[in-house]
């Protein structure tokens, strides 16, 4: 019962900002101009002082060992997912093929995992859901990058994108363990939690630009939603059970895998002229069936490990 309050919410938080924004894009306070500006705003600034900011916080109470294979277990799950989203996906639109595959992919795995992770197993789970967030930065600033924004993945690319820039700066200051003064680590922290808001009004701006049959029509977004939210985290927790992480990794890697379809999708949709309504649809519907799955994974990754 714990997991399953503590996941409707955060299920809830995200729910009211999408409505925020829902209701400021219907009355006109906030246009299609200015939700570009914010996308913009999230991609290039807030995502790598987001990525800073985990490794600033992040303590240092774990052997080496398990972050490398926190952060192995990670890019498995994403594996899993990209392998399951050529399979499945191969008939459709390109824009609308591109939007599937990369929701499917990439999971909510820093807003709605790591406060979950807090919640659940404590700060040694928040470590491991840092390193996560990184491995799923990596991946989405490169592969995802690629992907979404259509063209070849240069090394001036893969190395100057946001995702990138915050490994490189937040990295080093993890593992050399140098305290940074408050008047560097608070202004990126500032800016790091404009992250949630920020990302959940656009999705909301981008909800109230489809109409609400097409929720109802589009069987895509249910396919997506069964893969997302079942069928890859039940093969990524089969892997873990063979793999056999210390308790903590396991339930932490679990419910970053298992969270609903990533912000990421609208902001990089919008960014890069990809299907956004079909974008902020995956969100919205995925997180709404989240309430019920995400429990259910981390109820039984914690009888697993009892």
């Amino acid at each position: 019962m714990e997991a399953m309050a503590t996941v409707v919410s955060k299920v809830g938080v995200m729910f009211v900002l999408i409505i925020v924004g829902y209701l400021i894009t219907r009355i006109g306070m906030l246009t299609e101009k200015g939700a570009g500006e914010i996308t913009t705003l999230l991609l290039r600034i807030v995502t790598p002082c987001l990525i800073i900011n985990s490794l600033i916080g992040a303590g240092k109470d774990i052997a080496i060992g398990d972050l490398l294979l926190s952060a192995a277990v990670s890019a498995l799950s994403m594996g899993i997912s990209i392998l399951l989203s050529y399979a499945v996906f191969r008939k459709e639109p390109t824009p609308r093929k591109k939007v599937l595959r990369f929701s499917m992919i990439f999971s909510n795995a820093g807003f709605m995992g790591l406060p979950l992770i807090q919640g659940i197993v404590g700060d040694k789970g928040v470590v491991y859901g840092s390193f996560f967030v990184v491995v799923f930065n990596l991946i989405c600033w490169t592969y995802g990058y690629g992907m979404m924004s259509g063209g070849s993945l240069n090394l001036k690319t893969a190395l100057l994108n946001p995702g990138i820039i915050g490994l490189v700066v937040g990295l080093p200051i993890y593992f050399s363990g140098v305290t940074l003064p408050a008047v560097i680590t608070e202004p990126i922290g500032f800016l790091a939690n404009l992250n949630t808001p920020l990302a959940m009004l656009i999705i909301g701006s981008y909800v109230a630009r489809v109409s609400f049959r097409e929720f109802l029509t589009d069987w895509d977004i249910y396919k997506m939603s069964f893969l997302r939210l079942i069928l890859c985290p039940a093969l990524y927790f089969g892997v873990l059970l063979l793999i056999r992480p210390e308790p903590d990794l396991f339930i932490s890697s679990v419910i970053q895998a298992s969270a609903p379809v990533a912000a990421n999708a609208v902001l990089f949709a919008v960014e890069y002229h990809q299907d956004s309504a079909l974008a902020s649809k995956t969100v919205a519907a995925s997180t709404i069936l989240s309430i019920i799955t995400i429990p259910l994974f981390t109820i039984l990754a914690q009888l697993v490990c009892s």
